[in-house]
């Protein structure tokens, strides 16, 4: 696997850290829960469902229950989150303040459900996006491991990262000497790592050098996309294959790859319908209106005419949450049915430095015959292999170049074991290569897009 050279200037580390020692939460409330090596998810799992904000969230039936009325019941003090404690607040940037790609986190850190600085630590991120959006624990919790590891600092005893760019409130890994991804450098530098190209409403990194600010112009094609003032799935789904046909037109470095592309960027397109959408008695599935839908992504009526206001994502009154946790298998179902309509959604591969260029791989090859293009869209096969890729990255912990990041990188093999336990029918894969290279090392010899960023999931 290739690395960016800051990475692989490190030192050979003799011993490991043993980071996530303690996982320690904000509002109070204490743990002694030391992470244990042979159950790390399972512990992390107990700390998040014992975090305030989760127990406060079970305390009410979402659908007759809007948001900012949910997280007050437990406090006299109206701590809703629309008023109080969790009012909106838009960002101080003069102050350091961070926001970045993600909506749903830059709105949590308005309303102080993460830290208003967005410097965030790993249970907080989890217990909150739960609580507040609805996303199952064992998918935020890959997400947010990736986001740690590979941007943030791993070895904090209060493991997190920057949903922002570059702050010295996030420490250099190891004292300088380097980390998976150098100095963490939060979200906005996480490009094909968790952020990636043909996104709903960022421009592609290579083409402007800029994939964290929102562009305008994207965002009213959403709006003008759909034929009613309610954004369905299925104009969600039609948006995704289009943003990908434009920048397979557009960008030269275009990279969609096994995890970045076909699941996480496509998983960005299905959160934004699942879960911002208001959830209601009336609409338990969630309906996505126009007004939510800016209001989520920062989007202002001024003197007539809608602006966009960077960092000042707002959760709107009288949002209801979904009722039941949206995890892997129902993201499963939903990128299953977009890509039996786009087909183009369930390829890998990205162009090859000229725009239309794209050269896709056959997932035959990859998979040493354990899946083929129709076979991948069977069932749970999708998840399972998008699970696979980042297993396959996870043992390199027990490389001693890793030694440093061991847990994490152990916590995180440990959630995507789990989560294929817990999924029906995933086939087993052998190694995955690339024409007879590891995987990782043929991706980015093949594509520039993902050479050039030194990430290939």
């Amino acid at each position: 696997m290739k690395f960016p050279l800051s990475f692989l200037t490190i030192s050979l580390l003799g011993t490991t850290v043993q980071a996530f020692p303690s996982l320690h939460l904000r509002d109070g409330a204490k743990f002694s829960g030391s992470i244990r090596d042979e159950a790390l998810y399972e512990d992390l799992k107990k700390q998040v469902e014992n975090h305030p904000a989760v127990q406060k969230r079970l305390l009410v039936h979402s659908l007759n229950t809007p948001i900012d009325e949910a997280f007050s019941v437990m406090t006299p003090t109206n701590d809703a989150l629309v008023t109080g404690k969790h009012a909106f607040v838009p960002p101080n940037f003069d102050a350091g303040d961070q926001r970045g790609p993600c909506p749903g986190l830059n709105a949590l850190a308005n309303h102080n459900y993460i830290p208003h600085n967005g410097v965030v630590s790993m249970v907080d991120l989890i217990a909150n996006v739960n609580a507040v959006f609805g996303m199952g624990i064992e998918l935020i919790t890959i997400l947010t491991i990736m986001g740690t590891v590979g941007v943030g600092d791993p070895l904090s005893l209060n493991p997190g990262f920057s949903i922002g760019g570059y702050t010295p409130k996030v420490a250099n890994l190891l004292g300088n000497l380097g980390g998976l991804m150098g100095t963490p450098r939060g979200l906005d530098g996480a490009h094909n790592w968790i952020e990636a190209d043909s996104s709903n409403t960022r421009d592609d990194l290579y083409v402007t050098g800029d994939s964290s600010t929102m562009n305008m112009t994207l965002f009213l094609q959403i709006a003008n996309g759909a034929d009613s003032e309610v954004i369905t799935m299925q104009d969600i789904g039609k948006r995704a294959a289009e943003r990908l046909a434009y920048s397979k037109t557009t960008n030269p470095y275009l990279y969609y790859g096994p995890y970045t592309g076909m699941i996480a960027r496509n998983a960005g397109f299905a959160f934004s319908g699942r879960l911002l959408s208001n959830h209601t008695a009336e609409h338990p599935d969630g309906y996505l209106t126009q007004g939510v839908l800016r209001s989520m992504f920062g989007v202002y009526k001024e003197n007539g005419a809608f602006v966009y206001k960077k960092g000042w994502e707002q959760i709107p009154s009288n949002w209801y949450r979904t009722p039941v946790d949206y995890g892997l298998v129902s993201l499963n179902v939903d990128l299953l049915a977009w890509m039996a309509e786009y087909p183009t959604l369930a390829s890998i591969g990205g162009n090859t430095g000229t725009v239309n260029s794209f050269a896709g791989l056959d997932i035959s090859d990859i998979t040493g015959g354990v899946l083929n293009a129709e076979s991948l869209l069977e069932g749970n096969n999708l998840i399972c292999f998008g699970l696979e890729v980042v297993k396959t990255f996870a043992p390199n912990s027990l490389s001693p170049l890793f030694a440093a990041i061991a847990v994490p990188l152990k916590l995180l093999l440990d959630v995507v074991n789990t989560s294929i336990l817990d999924i029906t029918g995933c086939p087993d894969f052998g190694d995955m290569t690339m024409d007879g290279k590891p995987f990782f090392q043929g991706l980015q010899d093949t594509y520039p897009g993902a050479g050039k960023s030194g990430v290939s999931f």
